[in-house]
């Protein structure tokens, strides 16, 4: 799955958002997340999760006007693709605003 959010700010304060983003991701979850790894590399983060028995994994890239996240989503999960894709778009948007 992919998700484009396009933001207004300056290369390093959106990555500084959305390292915060993470970060309130992974306290606000915490219950449901049994496995969150971030590796950054410059402005690329490359993401492993495992969920409610669910894993996926993926690479968020800064750029200079736009945030692309693209991740795996497993099967089982693909019919609740297009809420799953809203819900982080807006979330991704809200931490860019």
């Amino acid at each position: 799955m992919t998700i484009q959010v396009e933001h207004h700010l300056a290369k390093q304060e959106a990555k500084h958002r959305i390292e915060e983003l993470i970060e309130n991701c992974r306290q606000e979850y915490k219950a449901e997340l049994q496995h969150l790894v971030v590796d950054w590399t410059d402005d690329t983060a490359h993401i492993r999760l495992q969920a409610r028995g669910y894993s996926t994994a993926g690479s968020l890239g800064i750029k200079d006007k736009v945030v692309d996240l693209d991740f795996y989503l497993p099967f089982l999960l693909q019919v609740f693709g297009k809420k799953i894709k809203s819900v982080i778009h807006d979330r991704i948007e809200q931490s860019l605003a």
